[in-house]
């Protein structure tokens, strides 16, 4: 049987292929040279760039700051650049369906690119409707479905947060190996978020490790208790229970968790936060998790941009959705205009290696650099932030986590795992 191609490779074709074939035919693009500068001067003209997240609904809470962290690299570059910046930030509401027609209205107002969605459900119904029939490039911060690997997108979808499947196998494996556990079940956020990791973590942990699954529990992220899913999923005694769920889920579900089942409890990315000591009232010292590690050259001075304009501090969405932006405010410097299909191939020339290595430190040269077509290198804040076929990122490390209240940000790092 022949292998499946991945999305990447039904893109409608340049030089007779997809974008595996760029490097090869990359000077016969327009405004894509093999190297150096292309002798274009593209300082003097606009680029337009949409938000969309969740800035009302149940996902708000982090909405915003991660709105603020997307925003964040055109105030940091607009004195400091011959560019002007057209920016319009649209509210998905957290629903799927809202989340269609405002994508629908920066399309019609001639948005080329968006750092977003947030979330996977939101992602897959905004990009299927809109984003893609439209040939809008986008690259989401939060959505982390394995299901974006395969879709069909025609390569204008990114994403700089890092896919489940490789979330739950470490899961899986953290749960089988390193607590020696033979049982486990999960309670999932009621999305395609939650089924997907959950699905992951429980595949992997059956099929690497032998092991078994007692139960996977949907729950809602408005609900105000979750006593009555908490005893189905705990009805077969699994020695671990993992928690798939969102931060503003935090404070009701883990203080029925914790009075409800004396299972170990293991937290997905999304719960890691030293602000949930404040809002549960039992003691969450010693509960675990896995996220991935905020590591990326430009970490630092991406955390003190961000402080110095908010007055918070980052988490991880927040350094995905300024790498988001960085990188396609560059590919859209380097496409010299606000057209998605060259953006969309500029994307990799921007962040492979060989060019000039660019940082959040040093993002305005690097938008100066690559107006004039000369070769460059991001590297992020997040991570390394680099694509492979399917737009999804190729560099990440994962920390082992506990939440411990006597740390100054409430957690501690028990261990550093790469994939």
């Amino acid at each position: 049987m022949g292998a499946r191609p991945t999305r990447r490779q039904l893109l409608s074709g340049i030089c007779g292929g997809g974008v595996a074939a760029l490097s090869g035919c990359a000077g016969s693009i327009p405004g894509f040279s093999s190297g150096g500068s292309d002798g274009r001067d593209g300082i003097d003209r606009t680029i337009k760039i949409g938000t969309m997240l969740p800035l009302s609904g149940p996902r708000s809470a982090i909405g915003e700051s991660v709105r603020e962290a997307a925003v964040l690299p055109i105030d940091q570059v607009r004195d400091e650049v011959a560019l002007t910046f057209k920016q319009r930030s649209v509210d998905t509401e957290s629903d799927p369906t809202t989340a269609a027609r405002k994508a629908k209205s920066l399309v019609e107002e001639g948005y080329p690119m968006v750092t977003g969605p947030l979330d996977s459900d939101i992602v897959l119904q905004a990009t299927q409707q809109v984003l893609i029939p439209y040939k809008t490039v986008c690259c989401s911060p939060g959505a982390t479905t394995p299901t974006l690997t395969t879709l069909n997108d025609l390569g204008y979808v990114f994403r700089t947060a890092i896919s489940d499947r490789i979330q739950g196998s470490l899961l899986a494996d953290t749960v089988a190996r390193r607590l020696d556990y033979d049982t486990a079940g999960t309670l999932y956020v009621n999305n395609d978020y939650g089924w997907q990791l959950s699905q992951a973590f429980s595949q992997s942990f059956r099929r690497d490790y032998g092991s078994t699954i007692t139960d996977q529990v949907p729950i809602e992220n408005t609900s105000n208790s979750y006593i009555e899913a908490i005893e189905q999923a705990t009805e077969g005694d699994p020695d671990a229970l993992v928690l798939v769920a969102y931060p503003e889920m935090g404070e009701s579900l883990l203080s029925d968790v914790l009075s409800r089942t004396d299972a170990d409890i293991l937290c997905t990315d999304s719960l890691r936060t030293g602000e949930m000591h404040d809002r549960v009232e039992r003691s969450l010292d010693g509960v675990r998790g896995l996220a991935p590690l905020v590591d990326g050259p430009g970490s630092e001075t991406f955390a003190n941009l961000y402080m110095e304009a908010t007055g918070n501090e980052p988490g991880v969405f927040e350094s995905y959705a300024y790498d988001g932006t960085a990188v396609l405010l560059l590919a859209n410097a380097y496409a010299g205009k606000n057209d998605a299909k060259s953006i969309q191939h500029a994307i990799r020339r921007v962040t492979s290696s060989g060019g000039t290595e660019i940082t959040p430190d040093t993002l305005a040269d690097g938008l100066r650099r690559a107006a004039r077509g000369q070769s460059i290198e991001y590297r992020g804040a997040s991570n390394e932030t680099r694509f492979d076929e399917n737009g999804d990122p190729t560099d990440t490390t994962f920390e082992y986590w506990a939440y411990d209240n006597s740390a100054d940000s409430g957690i501690t790092e028990l261990d550093r795992i790469k994939p």
